[in-house]
């Protein structure tokens, strides 16, 4: 196996691109179809489906549009201090110090209803108490769709966190060896953590 030197003290920045380049194409099939049921339905009911659709489709496809244009827009940040999440509505930071441990598993989740599976998954796993006091979000719609796949509950008293690598422009390996690599030099058994967040 080879080894590859990690810089644990550099910043490390993955952006939204892929996340939002995929939920835009989602967008627009919902404008295309939304505008095919609204134009082309016989019925009343095809009429305000369509519409419908095409009124929430539309702007969520400029939000998008938005976002992929934003430069250095980050999804996740990898800090000597820790890891910065930006999937939820408030970004929130995991110190090295908090994280029990690492690990690759297979997420199993549902979307739309269908179980789906996403194998190979980086996580690291927080204590309960860590996830109910920085993390948890008590309303589902502020949750939002995917919470479950990307906050996995193990026993009674671990929460794990994916970093999902179909999302982040980095593969599966990549962001595990730059993980494990910082969690070894800041995490609960290396000296205190004295660095500027950059």
């Amino acid at each position: 196996m080879t080894e590859f030197y990690v810089d644990v003290n550099a910043r490390v920045v993955w952006s939204r691109y892929k996340l939002h380049r995929a939920r835009l194409i989602m967008a627009i099939l919902g404008v295309l179809a939304g505008t095919a049921i609204g134009a082309l339905g016989k019925a009343n009911f095809d009429f305000w489906l369509g519409w419908g659709t095409l009124a929430i489709c539309f702007p969520w496809a400029f939000y998008e549009i938005y976002w992929l244009m934003k430069p250095n827009s980050a999804l996740i940040e990898l800090l000597p201090q820790g890891i910065i999440f930006r999937n939820t509505t408030q970004p929130f930071i995991v110190p090295w110090t908090e994280i029990e441990a690492i690990d690759t598993i297979d997420v199993h989740t549902r979307f739309r209803g269908k179980k789906v599976v996403f194998p190979g998954v980086t996580v690291v796993a927080v204590s309960k108490v860590f996830y109910d006091r920085v993390i948890h979000i008590d309303s589902l719609i502020m949750r939002g769709p995917g919470w479950d796949g990307n906050f996995i509950p193990k026993g009674d008293n671990l929460v794990q966190l994916a970093l999902h690598h179909e999302l982040l422009p980095a593969s599966a390996d990549e962001i595990k060896r730059q993980v494990e690599a910082r969690w070894k030099a800041f995490g609960k058994s290396s000296a205190p953590v004295t660095a500027d967040a950059g």
